[in-house]
């Protein structure tokens, strides 16, 4: 996995390489969720493990051609080389198959959840890295806020049917 530098450099050259050949590039911006929660819970050592673990579902989901870089923290970003064929519920769901495949293969105090954010670069409408991190970066926290409504309206409605079965 590369670091923010390397990923960088390389990124910005296939994003030069995707001007010339007319050819569109995928961007994933990926956060570990829970991380903090699992270092204060269980030490920063099962933090590490988890990191790599995530590191390892990327780079297993993924072609050899795309590229993986933790940008930092629990943050990661894969550039999928012509990734435009693939759907965004597509790669979600087959990256969403192998974190289950882990999760059920483990005995541990966690699980892994991630929370992923997909834009797409097209070369005839070019942006700047950045620019692309940024929406990939929103599109990842639009996720979060939705699994969070989701769990929250889950444990809302477990409230209420406990209520109703215990007046």
């Amino acid at each position: 996995v590369y670091n923010r530098r390397g990923f960088t450099r390389f990124v910005e050259q296939q994003i030069l390489l995707s001007n010339r050949t007319k050819r569109g590039l995928c961007l994933l911006f990926v956060d570990l969720d829970g991380l903090k929660a699992i270092n204060d819970r269980l030490g920063h050592q099962k933090g590490d493990v988890a990191l790599q673990e995530t590191a390892d579902v990327l780079r297993t989901t993924f072609r050899r051609s795309d590229v993986v870089g933790r940008i930092g923290g629990d943050e990661f970003l894969i550039l999928m080389i012509e990734g435009l064929d693939a759907s965004d519920e597509m790669i979600k769901l087959r990256l969403q198959k192998n974190i289950d495949e882990l999760n059920h293969r483990k005995d541990s105090d966690y699980r892994i959840s991630l929370s992923i954010g997909v834009v797409r670069y097209h070369p005839d409408q070019p942006c700047t890295l950045n620019e692309l991190i940024e929406l990939a970066d929103a599109a990842m926290y639009q996720e979060k806020r939705r699994k969070i409504a989701v769990r929250k309206g889950s444990q809302e409605s477990a409230e209420s049917s406990i209520k109703k079965d215990n007046p």
